[in-house]
């Protein structure tokens, strides 16, 4: 509250206020909401794993999906919306992203072609088959394999560590071995 307060007091807003605020007015002005989805024909949403709720919601009023999509809308709704996500690359849970929206994208804007960027150029094949073994159990991932043309590599070693300064001080080690060996 002592936040808020602060904010109101010297009349600014965060980014996560500026959001609902830009929503809000969106969904409450006719005219302003269809200006800006006339004039923004298409949108490209990058880190699509990391959208929260609100964010999902600020997409589709500016680009509806085809079901919803109003006469000043793009042609057949949601047409010009190009979004690029890895649903196993998200990381902001705690700040409320939520995977579910990738899902919710393909079935609500009809996404008729999915391309899974699934080669990888700079792993070998036992880091990605560890990768892959160790993603499989989200339940919430939309599903790929990840694969190498660069062969399998060195077998990947695990190291269980007491302490993060303890795994550091073993990575400085075999760091200094590999360079001893002239690695």
């Amino acid at each position: 509250q002592a936040y808020e307060d602060q904010c109101n007091m010297a009349g600014v807003v965060d980014f996560a206020e500026l959001l609902l605020r830009t929503y809000e007015l969106l969904r409450d002005n006719d005219p302003l909401r269809e200006h800006y989805q006339r004039r923004f024909r298409h949108v490209l949403v990058d880190e699509f794993q990391d959208t929260n709720r609100l964010q999902y919601a600020w997409l589709k009023m500016f680009a509806p999906p085809p079901d919803r999509a109003g006469p000043s809308a793009a042609p057949g709704g949601g047409q010009g919306v190009f979004a690029v996500g890895d649903d196993d690359q998200s990381i902001y849970g705690f700040r409320g992203a939520r995977v579910g929206n990738m899902a919710d994208f393909e079935r609500e804007y009809r996404v008729q072609r999915v391309v899974k960027l699934e080669q990888n150029y700079r792993s070998f094949g036992h880091i990605l088959d560890a990768a892959n073994e160790l993603i499989s159990r989200n339940a919430q991932r939309l599903g790929k394999n990840l694969r190498t043309d660069a062969g399998a590599g060195e077998p990947v070693r695990v190291f269980e560590s007491t302490s993060d300064f303890a795994e550091a001080q073993w990575f400085l080690e075999e760091a200094q071995q590999l360079q001893r060996e002239g690695a």
